[in-house]
């Protein structure tokens, strides 16, 4: 059973306090989608990939991935990238020469400091922005037993506005924003002996409001697409949820496991895993639902509208990161003995950007690669 609140609250222009409205307007939802049986696992190699990714792949070798770096202030001990507004911009945190993470943005070649809270909360993650520039962020105070945000916060022109919070007071985790400026989120909270996922959403056409959905037992958010449909982890695999229905997504057979943790224009990557021996894929749910393994991968990290994807290649290519297009590999950053390396996100622009980490000295910083 799926029971879908509405929480009113009262909100000032900068701080948003509670004041739980006793209007539930509970919603009903007990449908469950299914997906059909028996996918079929592709391999996507070169001979099996489909004619549009193999135009992406010929495009991609007459060119060359080129890096530049998003440059920081002077001091900087540490910077990473965690989200893109697609034209160009980038968002993330960076140890300044205080020694504390900022929430940054990079802008036109511009470096923007957004300080290290909002009120009296640090900033812990900055994990989407829309193309207007407002960031989506997330606030919080450590505290017991779980540690991590407990305020979804936006940014626009400068200005940091906290969301609404539900009533319960859980683990709260924003996800993603649309361009017309819907959040999506989880929730943890605390019932009799356990802690349990909720779906938050907050509509952009109802400010002030936090709508929370109770989701089945252990089934968890985990990204959301620009219309709205929400990516799943469940006991049984990933699913998908749109409007109060659960579609499961397509399995491999013979599959220890199978994961997803991001959708963009209806397409999902993941990773699935196997036993005897032990060995993990990247894998890409195109819009045709068929799970198909990405060649030379081992996991999967970011996906743009075009199905520009990001992730980790496989021992025999170095154990890196790497780049495909659709179902074709088209780029391999070597793994480096001194640096990790993580390539984050995904831009429709055609870039991707991740950072770096000293594994000897603890610094780092962001980069982007460029198809040029």
């Amino acid at each position: 059973m799926f029971e879908e609140k509405p929480i009113g609250y009262s909100v000032s222009p900068t701080l948003v306090t509670s004041s739980v409205n006793s209007e539930g307007n509970a919603m009903n939802m007990n449908r469950l989608g299914h997906a059909a049986a028996g996918a079929v696992l592709l391999l996507a190699s070169g001979t099996m990939v489909s004619g549009a990714a193999s135009a992406s792949a010929a495009t991609s070798a007459a060119c060359t991935w080129t890096r530049s770096v998003l440059a920081v202030p002077s001091g900087t001990r540490q910077s990473e990238v965690t989200a893109t507004n697609h034209q160009g911009g980038f968002s993330g945190r960076a140890v300044l020469a205080d020694g504390y993470w900022h929430g940054v943005s990079w802008r036109n070649g511009q470096f923007i400091d957004y300080g290290t809270k909002v009120g009296d909360e640090p900033f812990t993650i900055l994990p989407d922005e829309t193309r207007s520039g407002t960031v989506l962020a997330g606030t919080g105070i450590a505290v017991p037993p779980y540690y991590g945000p407990s305020y979804a916060v936006l940014i626009k022109n400068g200005q940091a506005t906290k969301l609404v919070r539900p009533a319960n007071n859980g683990f709260l985790r924003p996800l993603t924003i649309n361009e017309n400026g819907d959040v999506t989120g989880r929730n943890m909270v605390r019932v009799d002996t356990q802690y349990v996922h909720r779906l938050l959403r907050w509509p952009a056409d109802r400010p002030g409001q936090v709508i929370e959905t109770v989701l089945p037992d252990k089934y968890e958010p985990e990204h959301a697409d620009e219309d709205g449909t929400v990516l799943l982890r469940t006991p049984d695999g990933p699913a998908l949820w749109r409007n109060g229905t659960i579609t499961p997504l397509a399995k491999i057979s013979g599959a220890a496991g199978m994961f997803a943790t991001k959708i963009s224009n209806g397409r999902v990557i993941g990773r699935v895993s196997y036993t005897s021996p032990y060995r993990s894929y990247g894998v890409l749910w195109d819009t045709d639902g068929v799970p198909r393994v990405l060649p030379k991968s081992s996991d999967t990290r970011a996906i743009n509208r075009d199905g520009l994807i990001t992730g980790i290649t496989d021992e025999a290519t170095g154990g890196g990161e790497g780049i495909w297009r659709l179902g074709q590999f088209v780029h391999a950053v070597p793994k480096s003995p001194t640096h990790s390396m993580w390539l984050t996100v995904a831009s429709d622009d055609g870039s991707v950007a991740g950072s770096t980490y000293n594994v000897n000295d603890g610094t780092g910083e962001s980069f982007v690669l460029r198809c040029v």
